[in-house]
């Protein structure tokens, strides 16, 4: 056995899975999501395709996958916040101002993989399903809240605004302007 077998005999599934993910999502942000292919994601990943095609059947169930990781990676970046805010009123808005905050917008690894994400739709628009549900149990948490459910939709939607501009890379208000915006949502929610 050579050595790149040994070292990929040694791997677990989950390990594998990963390495294969991380190939992917550099593909797919590097040259987009139409130059995915399962040859391109096993020859970066290290791995064969036939490992490539054993997790991942497809390229709608890798895109799938990707999707999904994003997806789980957003409910963890809310649920941190709201876990923070839980005791304040207007919980969830003063969650995404603490999400917000405390990543200066999209996470500097994750915009490029976030603007990558939407060109998905050109593929097949089943695959935002994942991103689509989280936005519908977003939606549904703002109904559910005790607060002014007008005063929640209005905080969460121009965060979301300000979360957009940063994953395009075209926010360019200053950070005392921003600074300003979130404090008007705060006084909002006083009122």
């Amino acid at each position: 056995m050579n050595q790149k077998n040994e070292k990929t005999a040694k791997r677990s599934a989950a390990e594998t899975k990963k390495i294969i993910l991380a190939a992917a999502r550099k593909i797919a942000v590097k040259d987009g999501v139409a130059q995915l292919t399962i040859e391109a994601v096993a020859k970066q990943a290290g791995v064969s395709k036939g490992g490539v095609l054993y997790h991942y059947p497809s390229k709608k169930k890798l895109i799938m996958a990707l999707m999904d990781q994003y997806v789980a990676h957003l409910n963890q970046e809310l649920e941190t916040a709201l876990e923070k805010n839980q005791d304040k009123p207007y919980a969830l808005v003063h969650a995404f101002i603490d999400w917000f905050k405390r990543r200066d917008g999209i996470a500097p690894e994750n915009r490029d993989w976030g603007a990558a994400i939407f060109t998905v739709q050109s593929f097949d628009m089943s695959l935002m399903e994942p991103l689509h549900q989280w936005y519908r149990n977003l939606f549904q948490k703002i109904r559910e809240s005790v607060e002014d459910n007008a005063k929640t939709t209005l905080g969460v939607i121009a965060l979301e605004g300000f979360f957009m501009l940063s994953l395009y890379n075209l926010d360019y208000s200053t950070p005392e302007e921003r600074e300003k915006v979130l404090g008007l949502i705060k006084e909002l929610l006083r009122q």
